[in-house]
């Protein structure tokens, strides 16, 4: 049964990455708890077996318990996997119009908050979450150099302008880098100021700074035009 029980596991966790893929997150983030609750099913008696004594209950043998250690770091490892894969996949999902960031938000705390609860130390789950982060500040880039050409600024200057958003996957540029840019072209309002400010506290702390406008980042693309 318990062998049932970890095939069932793993088929969830294929439907889990596949339903991610397809930007089903509803499907995902079911099929990821769901995943997590068989593993603990199937491996509860290896956790948790003991037997009846007159001095009471007490764990049979050693190698019990160790095979529930192995059992335990196994699940934790799962859980980093699946966690990393399916943050990644809120935040790409968003460049196709996915979830409000608000939304994504909320879904991070929950699957934050079921990794503390497996134990997973602070240190792995800012691994799971660097994927996030780089997606985060990439969100900020695109925030303050916006989508449009800025036509009014000189040739020079727009050719720095697309090198700074051409290789942003792993070169993103630092938030003074874009504001010497904006700075230098007249472009530099006090709200991309305020964004200035957001996304480097972001660079350091890896949160944010004024939570409250994550709901409104679709906005201010609007206003923030160069």
């Amino acid at each position: 049964m318990n062998n049932l029980y970890n095939l069932i596991s793993i088929i969830s966790l294929c439907i889990c990455i596949v339903a991610g893929f397809k930007n089903n997150l509803a499907t995902a983030t079911f099929c990821f708890l769901f995943t997590i609750a068989f593993l603990f099913v199937a491996n509860i008696k290896n956790i948790k077996k003991a037997k009846a004594s007159k001095d009471g209950f007490e764990f049979e043998a050693r190698d019990i318990l160790q095979k529930a250690e192995v059992t335990i770091h196994e699940m934790q490892d799962l859980s980093k996997l699946v966690a990393k894969t399916a943050l990644s996949l809120v935040k790409r999902s968003s460049r196709l119009g996915g979830y409000p960031e608000e939304e994504q938000e909320e879904i991070k705390n929950n699957v934050l908050k079921l990794l503390e609860q497996l134990k997973v130390t602070a240190e792995e789950q800012e691994d799971i979450l660097m994927e996030w982060h780089k997606f985060v500040e990439i969100d900020y880039v695109f925030l303050l150099l916006g989508n449009q050409v800025p036509s009014k600024w000189p040739k020079e200057e727009i050719q720095q302008w697309n090198e700074m958003r051409k290789d942003i996957i792993s070169n993103r540029p630092t938030p003074e880098e874009i504001k010497v840019l904006l700075e230098r072209n007249g472009s530099l309002s006090d709200l991309h100021k305020e964004i200035i400010e957001d996304y480097e506290y972001y660079c350091l702390h890896k949160h944010y700074r004024r939570p409250e406008i994550i709901s409104i980042h679709r906005d201010l693309r609007n206003k923030l035009s160069l």
